[in-house]
């Protein structure tokens, strides 16, 4: 994190750009102590999305993927030899980087008339009914000066949390929350896509039948 260029940079510059660098950030991981997530598998516990081996890459790349990058990573783990433990090094891995917001948002292809997504406002069920992606994002970006405002309010009254509930509820700083229940996409949709996401919605990773498949005649482990 403390190089010049990193992981926070490489996020930053696919957010400005819309495209990866040719620049790779270094990627490392060290492994939990614990045994669940310690284990070398196919897939590696990680925060960085998705750590993988070269086995896993190789069946990746015979399929239909979004905008992507294979940066190549370091995973440390604690082995325990005779009396003592020693930190271990393992190059053969990868981040899997794809991206499906900001290089291509897959979002723009929602059909929102077939799709059924509930809101609510301060714990309130809340009646709204979406055309586009972009309405949305406007919730987002209320929800985000509705937060800011309240920092405002902790930091102007310190300790006051009565004057602060106050203001909230006079100035009405409730934020729209939304659960998609189900989500269609429409007919501009690359249905060939083998994996997907939608951040806006889910942090679940969605992958075809194919895809799954494969990773299960591979016996890939996570």
């Amino acid at each position: 994190y403390d190089q010049s260029f990193n992981i926070h940079s490489y996020r930053k510059f696919v957010e400005t750009y819309k495209s990866f660098p040719k620049e790779n950030p270094p990627i490392w991981i060290k492994l939990y102590e614990e045994k669940e997530f310690n284990s070398l598998n196919d897939f590696v516990h990680s925060l960085h999305d998705y750590i993988i081996n070269e086995k896993v890459k190789s069946i990746l790349q015979k399929f239909n993927l979004p905008p992507h990058n294979f940066v190549p990573a370091i995973v440390y783990r604690n082995e325990k030899k005779i009396i003592f433990k020693k930190l271990a090094k393992y190059e053969n891995y990868y981040w899997f980087n794809f991206d499906c917001q900001l290089i291509n948002d897959y979002s723009k292809f929602i059909d929102f008339s077939k799709s059924e997504i509930n809101f609510s406002k301060n714990n309130k069920p809340l009646i709204l009914k979406l055309e586009s992606i972009s309405e949305l994002l406007d919730i987002k970006v209320s929800n985000q000066k509705i937060t800011n405002r309240i920092n405002e309010l902790y930091n102007s009254y310190k300790g006051n949390e009565l004057k602060i509930n106050e203001i909230i509820n006079q100035e009405d700083l409730y934020g729209i929350s939304w659960r998609a229940e189900k989500i269609v996409m429409n007919e501009d949709f690359d249905t060939d896509l083998d994996i997907f996401s939608l951040p806006i919605f889910s942090s679940r990773t969605y992958i075809s039948k194919r895809l799954k498949n494969a990773l299960l005649e591979g016996n890939v482990s996570d």
